[in-house]
């Protein structure tokens, strides 16, 4: 079942080139105690030897490319170790095997506090190779 769950997932990088999600709200974990929901646009692009993220903001778009170091399937999750263009660690964790990927869980440390900062980007939108996206139905 492992190994089903991994082809599900990589294959398409391989055969397209890349799979694209879109996310418009992002819920934020500073702690175990709060968390904030923002309306932000992301769009998530995978690829076999990196993860590119492209957010909008006020001032355009910033776009974030992490490498991927290492690949781990861990109590039935796949979870991503990258490190983005200042070296800085991230780890991204796709949530246990379901029919439809849901949220993508961003974790990283805060420059300042040294703090792990979570973030959960619930998916609205795939795309796999040049076909039209497909609409994620949550429920």
């Amino acid at each position: 079942m492992k190994t089903l769950y991994l082809i599900f997932i990589f294959i398409p990088f391989y055969i397209f080139g890349q799979e694209v999600y879109f996310s418009p709200f992002t819920e934020t974990y500073p702690n175990i105690y709060r968390s904030e929901f923002e309306k932000i646009n992301r769009r998530i692009i995978f690829e076999p030897n990196e993860v590119t993220i492209v957010t909008e903001t006020q001032r355009g778009k910033d776009i974030e490319v992490l490498n991927i170091k290492e690949i781990r399937f861990v109590d039935n999750r796949l979870i991503l170790q990258c490190q983005n263009r200042s070296k800085s660690k991230v780890t991204i964790i796709l949530p246990k095997k379901q029919e439809q990927l849901f949220y993508i869980d961003y974790y990283y440390r805060s420059p300042t506090t040294n703090e792990e900062i979570q973030l959960r980007l619930f998916l609205e939108e795939m795309q796999t190779g040049f076909g039209d996206p497909v609409k994620i139905k949550v429920g």
